[in-house]
């Protein structure tokens, strides 16, 4: 678990200490505290706080599908296409 310092944090999400210490009070996002009471941030608060939360559960699924036996080499290539965009979107399949 990495720890930001607060003007570290302040710096990646474009705000000031001073409105991290106040969001701290709010309880808008809170920051941990050493055993010397002085506060800190994880990477994880700061994932989750963007919307990139590290637990993420969700499967990527792609479909594809042809009308007859005689369009197998379109199923192959709709399959193929469908692999380099996910993978230059960095999406991973499961």
């Amino acid at each position: 678990m990495a720890m930001l310092k607060p003007k570290e944090m302040a710096e990646r999400l474009g705000v000031t200490v001073r409105t991290l210490q106040i969001w701290d009070k709010k309880g808008t996002l809170k920051a941990h505290r050493t055993p010397t009471n002085r506060r800190y941030y994880t990477e994880e608060q700061y994932l989750e706080y963007i919307g990139q939360s590290t637990s993420n559960n969700r499967k990527n699924v792609a479909y594809a599908r042809v009308s007859t036996c005689g369009q197998k080499d379109d199923l192959k290539n709709q399959i193929d296409f469908i692999r380099q965009y996910v993978n230059a979107k960095g999406v991973i399949l499961d």
